[in-house]
């Protein structure tokens, strides 16, 4: 039982995906809990806590920032935890489409059930986004 165990902790970490870096992930679900959280607060903390010092010294308006977040929240509400498909994965960038909380599989979604997250990170120091987060319905992303 012991060596059947070892085997899959082995095999499952051999089939860790590209996207399973461990920065861009940390920030995926920070962004993902603060989108799930749905407070105004959330977002304050996010920004302030995953914007780069420099990127926050350059920002003009603080609340164009939160109030962009606001706005996917209300438009787009909970999202499931895992992601739906990746669509690129690097040491320092991250796309990646997830599913309205309460999107089914079968039938395959609607574009207007999936949400587009990309993020970039600062290669000079990861902890942070190298700009703010992007987002958006993958209907827009189909439109353009």
């Amino acid at each position: 039982m012991k060596y059947i165990l070892l085997i899959s902790v082995f095999a499952f970490s051999l089939g860790r995906s590209p996207a399973e870096n461990d920065e861009t992930q940390r920030m995926l679900k920070a962004w993902m809990d603060m989108q799930n959280s749905g407070t105004e607060l959330a977002v304050k903390k996010f920004i302030n806590n995953h914007y780069s010092p420099s990127l926050l010294g350059r920002m003009k308006n603080f609340n164009d920032h939160v109030n962009f977040y606001m706005t996917a929240i209300h438009d787009f509400g909970d999202i499931q935890e895992d992601v739906f498909k990746i669509e690129e994965s690097s040491k320092y960038r991250l796309k990646v489409q997830l599913l309205k909380k309460d999107a089914l599989l079968v039938p395959e979604p609607t574009p207007e059930e999936i949400l587009v997250v990309e993020i970039d990170l600062d290669p000079d120091n990861p902890k942070y986004l190298k700009r703010g987060l992007g987002m958006g319905a993958l209907i827009c992303y189909i439109k353009r």
